[in-house]
């Protein structure tokens, strides 16, 4: 009986996707795009402060001796969110002080609308049939759906420019500050 090496858990095919689906667009307030360029990173934080509160009077120590339980209280506080883009300067950065003027405008923030793909194929078209497949091990390939984050009310709080004498190769680097993250997804 032949017996597999390394394996603490036995693994099965769980499907596939293509990270190359990936599309990355910025839409403003008119819902106007706005070209990016040659985009190399982006990422994005939204964070929620939770503050942890304990009542001294209700349970203390006299509740954990007699083996009680303390409550604990969660307030939560205000959101906030951050996001880096990194470019690379080159043909495709033509609207470059578009996108400066659009995003650095504290008095016009903007929406920038990240969508994500996910699946084997984004092909459409009359000819072309996406399929779902069931697998032998029970998995499915699902044809491709796709994951939207919008940041909202986006303003541009920080750039950085950098190149190196080794390659020359202009690289930008852009910190956003935003007010509310959505989340919507689609199957395609």
């Amino acid at each position: 009986m032949a017996s597999a090496i390394y394996e603490r858990q036995k693994t099965g095919f769980g499907g596939s996707f293509a990270s190359d689906l990936a599309a990355l667009t910025i839409a403003g307030a008119q819902g106007a795009t706005i070209k990016l360029g040659i985009v190399q990173n982006v990422q994005v934080t939204f964070a929620q402060q939770i503050a942890r509160i304990y009542d001294v009077s209700n349970g203390g120590s006299a509740g954990a001796a007699s083996g009680g339980t303390v409550p604990v209280f969660y307030v939560g506080g205000r959101t906030q969110g951050q996001a880096t883009i990194a470019r690379v300067l080159g043909p495709q950065s033509g609207a470059l002080c578009d996108f400066y003027n659009a995003m650095g405008n504290v008095c016009s923030p903007q929406d920038l609308t990240f969508t994500f793909r996910g699946g084997c194929s984004a092909a459409t078209g009359p000819n072309v049939t996406q399929t779902k497949v069931t697998l032998d091990n029970g998995a499915t390939n699902e044809p491709a759906a796709a994951a939207g984050y919008t940041i909202e009310a986006a303003v541009m709080t920080n750039l950085g420019v950098s190149v190196g004498s080794q390659d020359m190769i202009v690289n930008e680097n852009i910190t956003l500050m935003f007010a509310n993250l959505t989340c919507s997804s689609t199957a395609t």
